[in-house]
C-alpha cells in the first residue's frame, strides 16, 4: 500500500515525510475556493524544493483548465490532482497538455450521480472509470472530501463506491476519507487499497502535521 499525505504547509513536515518514506507529498495550491491548506504557487514551490529524493510531489488544484496547465508547467510536480468541477473534456485537455512533461494526472470521481452526469456524462461508476481511464489519467481518487465540503474535518470514506470503482477501473484507484492512525490498519486489511490519501487524519490542526500520527500511519506503508 502506498501512502500520500496531503495538505502540507511546513518544510519540517515535508522533510519528515521523506525520512518516513511516504510515497507522495500533496500541496493544495491556488484552489478556487477558500480552504485552510491553500498555498500560493510561490509557497508551493518553496515547499516542494524541500522534498528529499524519493518523495514524489503532487499539486492539488482545480478550476479553469488553461490556468491549471500553466500552474503545473510552472511548478513541475510529479502529479497533479484535479479536485474541483472538471469535466471529462477538461481532464482530457489537461492530460494531453501535461503528458509531454511526464506529469501524471489524478482525477477525483464526483461522489453523487448528479455530479457524475454533469461532469462525465453518466452516473454509472464503471463507465466513469472507463472514460477517465480512456482519457489517460494516472489514477482515480475516491474521496469523501468534495468542493461542497472542502473545508470540513474528516469525512468517512464511501467504501461502497470505492469497491465498485476499483472493480471496474482500468487504472489505479486511490482511497481517501476519514483514514486515521486508529483505522488505517483495518482499512488496509479489509480493502487492500493500492494507495490511501490522508490529510486531516495526520494533523493536529489544519496544515500542522502531527509527527506521532505520521509515524503510526506510515508504518503501514509497503512498497508495491
Amino acid at each position: 500500500m502506498k501512502i500520500k499525505i496531503c495538505g502540507l504547509m511546513r518544510e519540517r513536515d515535508v522533510r519528515l515525510l521523506g525520512e518516513l518514506h511516504a510515497d507522495i507529498a500533496g500541496f493544495v495550491t491556488e484552489y478556487p475556493i477558500r480552504v485552510p491548506w491553500n498555498l500560493t504557487s510561490a509557497e508551493a514551490a518553496r515547499l516542494m524544493a524541500a522534498a528529499p529524493p524519493g518523495l514524489k510531489t503532487c499539486i492539488v488544484t482545480g478550476g479553469e483548465r488553461e490556468k491549471t496547465v500553466s500552474l503545473i508547467r510552472e511548478l513541475r510536480p510529479d502529479f497533479v490532482q484535479l479536485h474541483f468541477n472538471e469535466t471529462l473534456h477538461d481532464t482530457e485537455y489537461i492530460v494531453r497538455a501535461l503528458s509531454p512533461l511526464g506529469i501524471g494526472v489524478i482525477k477525483t470521481l464526483p461522489m453523487t450521480a448528479k455530479e457524475r452526469i454533469e461532469r462525465l456524462g453518466t452516473a454509472d461508476i464503471g463507465e466513469c472509470a472507463r472514460l477517465l481511464g480512456g482519457a489517460g489519467v494516472y489514477a482515480i481518487l475516491c474521496d469523501s472530501r468534495t468542493p461542497a465540503n472542502a473545508s470540513s474535518s474528516t469525512e468517512a470514506a464511501d467504501f461502497g463506491i470505492y469497491d465498485e470503482l476499483r472493480r471496474e477501473s482500468p487504472v489505479p484507484v486511490i482511497l481517501a476519507g476519514g483514514i486515521t492512525e486508529e483505522n488505517i490498519g483495518k482499512t488496509a486489511a479489509s480493502y487492500e487499497p493500492y494507495m490511501v490519501d490522508i490529510m486531516t487524519g495526520a494533523e493536529s490542526a489544519p496544515g500542522i502535521k502531527d509527527e506521532a500520527k505520521l509515524r503510526n500511519i506510515l508504518k503501514f506503508r509497503t512498497q508495491v
